[in-house]
C-alpha cells in the first residue's frame, strides 16, 4: 500500500474516531452521519487491508493495529500542526517587518529621509536594513533574507528583476592642489593624478574598469577603498582625486572640494529596486518599494 493512495480525510476521521472511541461522537464532532463515519473508516480499512476498530453497539475500540496506526498518524499530524503554525508566525512577523539589502552610499544618502517617512506612516513597522554590495546582496534575495535590495544594477540578473528608476553618473572629487578649474573631466584627464578608487568589489569600480580596458588608460590607482565616503574623505585630505558615484556627493564634508563630472563614455549606471522572480511581497514592503520609488526619483 503507498500512502498516496491514502485519503487525508480517512485519516482525519480514523483519528477523530480513535480519539473518540465512537463513531457517533466522531460523526457529530465532523458534522457528518454516523453511517458515512462508517463507510469512511470500513474504506480506509479496505486500503490497509486489516480491521482498525472492534465495533460495538456503544463504541469503536482499536485494534493492535489501529493502535499502531493512531500513534504514527497522531504524531504525523502533530508536527503538520506545528509546521502550520510555525507558517503562521512567521506571516504574522512579515506582515510587520521589512527586511532590505541597501548598498552602502544610497544607505548614507538616501535612506534615511526614505525610512522617516515610512516609519510616520507605519509607526508599527520593523525595518531591518543590511548594507551590503550587490553581489552579496544577490545571495541574500535568492536565501529570502531579505525582500529587496536598493542599488545599481549588476550583470547576470537573470533570476532577478531590476526596476530602474535613475541614472547616476560618476563624479570626481578635486582638492585644490589638483583643480585645474576645468568643468567636467575624462579619466585620461585625471590619470596622473594619485586616483582614489573603490576597490574590486564595488560595482562602480567594476564600470571604472571597463572604461580603462576600453580607452587603454594606464591610472595612478594610489588608494582603493570600500565605502565612497572613504574616498571622498581621503581625498579632502588632500591625498589625491577621487572617481565616486555622483549620488554619494551629499557626503562630500565641508572642506574645500570641487566636484565635476566624468564625461567618458560609459560612466553611469542604472540605480533601482532588485527583487528575487517571483518573490510574493506582502503589503508593507509594497508601500516601502513606493516610497523608495518616489524618493530615488526626487533626487534625479
Amino acid at each position: 500500500m503507498s500512502v498516496n493512495n491514502v485519503n487525508l480525510k480517512l485519516l482525519q476521521t480514523f483519528l477523530l474516531a480513535a480519539e473518540h472511541g465512537s463513531f457517533r461522537r466522531a460523526a457529530e464532532e465532523s458534522n457528518r452521519s454516523p453511517s458515512a463515519v462508517s463507510m469512511q473508516i470500513r474504506d480506509l480499512e479496505e486500503q490497509v487491508g486489516m480491521s482498525l476498530f472492534v465495533r460495538t453497539p456503544q463504541s469503536a475500540n482499536l485494534t493492535p493495529a489501529g493502535t499502531l496506526l493512531f500513534e504514527q498518524v497522531s504524531k504525523a499530524m502533530a508536527d503538520v500542526q506545528a509546521g502550520l503554525d510555525r507558517l503562521s508566525e512567521v506571516a504574522e512577523h512579515r506582515r510587520s517587518h521589512v527586511s532590505i539589502g541597501c548598498a552602502p552610499t544610497l544607505a548614507a544618502t538616501r535612506l534615511g529621509n526614505i525610512l522617516t517617512t515610512f516609519k510616520l506612516r507605519y509607526p508599527r513597522s520593523v525595518v531591518d536594513v543590511k548594507e551590503t554590495p550587490p553581489t552579496s546582496a544577490m545571495v541574500m534575495l535568492q536565501e529570502q533574507q531579505i525582500e529587496l535590495y536598493i542599488g545599481p544594477e549588476v550583470p547576470n540578473m537573470s533570476e532577478f528583476h531590476f526596476e530602474p528608476i535613475l541614472q547616476d553618473r560618476f563624479a570626481v572629487c578635486l582638492p585644490a592642489d589638483y583643480d585645474e578649474g576645468v568643468e567636467q573631466v575624462s579619466l585620461s584627464d585625471i590619470a596622473g593624478f594619485p586616483l582614489i578608487l573603490l576597490d574590486a568589489q564595488t560595482a562602480a569600480r567594476g564600470l571604472i574598469n571597463k572604461i580603462v580596458a576600453e580607452t587603454g588608460v594606464s591610472m595612478n590607482v594610489q588608494y582603493e577603498v570600500q565605502y565612497a565616503y572613504t574616498a571622498i574623505a581621503l581625498a579632502a585630505a588632500g591625498l589625491g582625486v577621487a572617481v565616486v558615484p555622483f549620488i554619494a556627493i551629499p557626503m562630500l564634508p565641508t572642506a574645500e572640494l570641487r566636484v565635476v563630472p566624468l564625461i567618458d563614455p560609459g560612466a553611469e549606471r542604472s540605480v533601482g529596486i532588485i527583487t528575487a522572480r517571483g518573490y510574493v511581497h506582502h503589503n508593507y514592503s509594497e508601500q516601502l518599494i513606493e516610497l523608495i520609488r518616489t524618493e530615488l526619483r526626487q533626487g534625479c
